[in-house]
């Protein structure tokens, strides 16, 4: 079985998010406090990372995650991006440069905001001072293999650009998307557990999905587990989950599911 576990289900602000009314969030439920958007996938012999948020320390040390096989980013928004520091711990203790998979436009904003963590190492002994990431260019359409996974990486418009999702086996992750191309539908044909962005409840979104263009989705794509992460200040954890079908429910930090 494949373990999945959901380090960070909030949106970029994450929740209780700076500056804002808390009339519709109900802070005393655990469930909705939520640190920016990120997950693992692991097997017996395989941990990979999806995304390092400004959250991702706080999030290894809950998961008591040291080592990772590899890390792959759907875009290169700042919630989804800046924490790439936090990585240099797990070059450490790995001793060496962490694969790093990601298309070539995120690669180019990587390049752009942190050089470093392509540039060599300026000394002899291998002593991590910086994030060191090894560079995989992957692209829509195209199958990778990291360990035990093999990984599909699908197209999804994210409003005024677009992130990938990806596919390992049954399950599929899609976060940061407000419309889904058909060769993507496609994709997720015969799938059992998908992982979805849904920024807020009922209302519309420029860039992001709501809850119900989620729910409409589930019912063209029908896995058998629908679950909903991404999650804004404006979703109260029991309030929405209480008008989803049997079949959905939403994310929140630390869950932990097989499929």
């Amino acid at each position: 079985p494949m373990k999945i576990t959901v380090l960070g289900s909030g949106h970029s602000g994450g929740t209780p998010m700076v500056g804002e009314p808390w009339a519709t969030t109900d802070l005393k439920n655990p469930k909705n406090l939520r640190l920016r958007p990120s997950i693992l996938v692991e097997n017996q012999n395989t941990c990979i990372l999806i995304d390092t948020p400004p959250d991702l320390r706080a999030q290894l040390l809950a998961a008591d995650v040291e080592r990772l096989d590899g890390v792959i980013y759907t875009h290169g928004h700042a919630d989804h991006l800046h924490g790439i520091d936090d990585l240099r711990s797990v070059n450490r203790v790995i001793e060496d440069w962490l694969p790093a998979y990601a298309d070539s436009k995120t690669w180019d904003e990587i390049a752009r905001r942190f050089g470093y963590v392509l540039e060599p190492l300026n000394n002899d002994t291998n002593f991590f001072y910086k994030p060191c990431l090894r560079r995989h260019d992957i692209a829509v359409g195209e199958q990778f293999t990291i360990g035990g996974f093999k990984i599909s990486v699908m197209d999804q418009d994210h409003g005024f650009t677009h992130s990938l999702g990806f596919r390992f086996d049954n399950f599929v992750y899609s976060t940061d998307v407000v419309e889904i191309p058909d060769e993507s539908f496609e994709a997720l044909q015969g799938i059992d557990t998908w992982l979805v962005g849904a920024l807020w409840d009922q209302e519309p979104h420029m860039t992001h999905a709501h809850v119900d263009k989620v729910l409409e989705w589930g019912e063209r794509v029908n896995p058998r587990r629908l679950i909903l992460t991404h999650l804004s200040h404006r979703i109260d954890f029991d309030a929405v989950s209480a008008r989803l079908p049997d079949y959905a429910e939403l994310a929140y930090d630390g869950m932990v599911f097989e499929v």
